[in-house]
């Protein structure tokens, strides 16, 4: 079965560009994000959390309170290590398993700080300049430009980022550019 993975730059539109991909080639389309959201909730990763961050980021019937989770993720490099070394395990054997008996797009904006897995046939990095990128984020996200230059801090350099992938799409266009670009690359993909 063949997987691609869909990585790249804050703001960069990868979930666009994956759900496009995916329309392309005809297959599932995956978020690890969206399975991390489910991930948080497992016991052991919940209990660990706990322990790490205190109740305070449980809501009153005990569930994850993500703005909690983000808030102490993107404190400190430790507590961002500490994030990663939990929940990246998890959502990586979830995708795995998601994907052992079906082509995939598959979108994971931390493959390059979790590593390249072997079950990933191609990787895709989408990049934009940093301004559109910081519209994007103002409007989709409501984030300042600070936000948005806080978190990438936490991210490898872009250049140690763009180099575990195979292609590389500039995202900086219309809807029907980064699809243009998207099928330039689909003979190779598949």
């Amino acid at each position: 079965m063949a997987v691609t993975a869909v990585t790249g730059d804050i703001g960069s539109g990868k979930s666009t560009g994956a759900k496009i991909l995916a329309r392309l080639l005809g297959c599932t389309c995956l978020d690890a994000d969206v399975i991390a959201k489910g991930c948080w909730e497992l016991d052991g990763v919940k209990v660990q959390a706990v322990k790490r961050w205190g109740k305070g980021i449980l809501d009153a019937e005990g569930r994850i309170i993500r703005a909690a989770i983000a808030e102490r993720i993107f404190s400190a490099k430790s507590e961002h290590d500490f994030c990663n070394a939990l929940i990246h395990p998890v959502v990586m054997a979830k995708l795995r398993e998601l994907t052992r008996n079906v082509d995939a797009v598959v979108e994971i904006p931390l493959l390059p700080e979790t590593g390249r897995q072997g079950w990933i046939s191609k990787a895709v990095y989408f990049c934009a300049p940093f301004e559109i990128r910081e519209q994007r984020c103002r409007a989709q996200r409501g984030w300042s430009t600070d936000e948005l230059r806080r978190r990438e801090s936490f991210l490898l350099p872009q250049n140690v980022r763009m180099s575990v992938c195979d292609y590389v799409i500039r995202n900086d266009g219309s809807l029907e550019d980064l699809e243009q670009q998207l099928q330039s690359i689909i003979q190779e993909v598949t």
